[in-house]
């Protein structure tokens, strides 16, 4: 029972971190794997509370018209295409080099936020009057790519990329998120239950506090303050992430 709760508890933070930021699967992706799950069994299973998650933060943001469609719709075959491949590499990279590539894209995510907050804070436009550049499709593949493969601060590097690179006011990219890292999320998901890497007893619980998670995450990324809550959101996780990992590293 105990266990349950724990994984309904991270379902939920998984979900509103998602949804309002990025992150979520920091809570949930450890929490499987210190439950004893194998790792490609846990970074599998861990997909379905990211998916849940995105779809309730999907369907909320689709009902209040925060979803640029015809910006999205070209990026989405580029950024699938590339969590498919990531996806089919997952089970056969060696889990050392995995954790490695973590830490790396840990680092990066972080620094990419700090110094340039103020970016992320002002400007933008929106996302339909916009060109999509060539550096920008580069850098979905990549963002698609470690979608796939991981997807531990994906989100966070989709955001800094529409933003800084494309161009995109922030609370409107954190919609597009919601759709190119939920397909990515069900296409990916798609590879791991193939190869039996779900775990769905484990599973449940997570999806249902990621889909609350999910909902409470998008009201408060289409609320007054979104940017500002966003970008608090997002150096609150990876400074938590950062924690961890030199915890881990201390204690290894």
């Amino acid at each position: 029972m105990h266990t349950w709760l724990a994984l309904l508890a991270a379902g939920t933070v998984c979900g509103f971190l998602n949804a309002a930021a990025s992150s979520g699967s920091a809570i949930s992706l450890p929490l499987l794997l210190a439950l004893g799950l194998p790792p490609a069994v846990a970074n599998g299973t861990n997909r379905l509370p990211v998916l849940v998650g995105l779809a309730t933060a999907f369907w909320r943001f689709q009902r209040a018209g925060a979803i640029p469609w015809a910006f999205t719709l070209k990026l989405l075959p580029t950024f699938v295409l590339s969590a498919l491949a990531g996806a089919s590499l997952a089970g056969v990279l060696p889990m050392e080099h995995i954790r490695l590539l973590v830490h790396i894209a840990l680092l990066l995510a972080l620094a990419l936020v700090l110094l340039k907050p103020q970016r992320l804070l002002v400007g933008g436009q929106s996302a339909d009057a916009l060109p999509i550049t060539p550096r920008l499709h580069l850098l979905m593949a990549g963002v698609g790519f470690w979608t796939g493969l991981i997807v531990l601060d994906a989100a966070t590097y989709l955001l800094v990329s529409l933003v800084l690179v494309g161009g995109v006011a922030l609370q409107q990219a954190n919609a597009i998120k919601s759709v190119l890292i939920g397909l990515a999320s069900l296409v990916s998901l798609a590879v791991f239950v193939r190869s039996g890497e779900v775990d769905w007893a484990a599973a449940l619980p997570l999806m249902l506090g990621s889909a609350l998670g999910g909902w409470l995450g998008a009201s408060l990324a289409l609320g007054p303050r979104a940017r500002q809550w966003i970008v608090r959101l997002l150096i609150v996780a990876l400074v938590s992430e950062v924690a961890w990992m030199l915890v881990g590293l201390s204690r290894g």
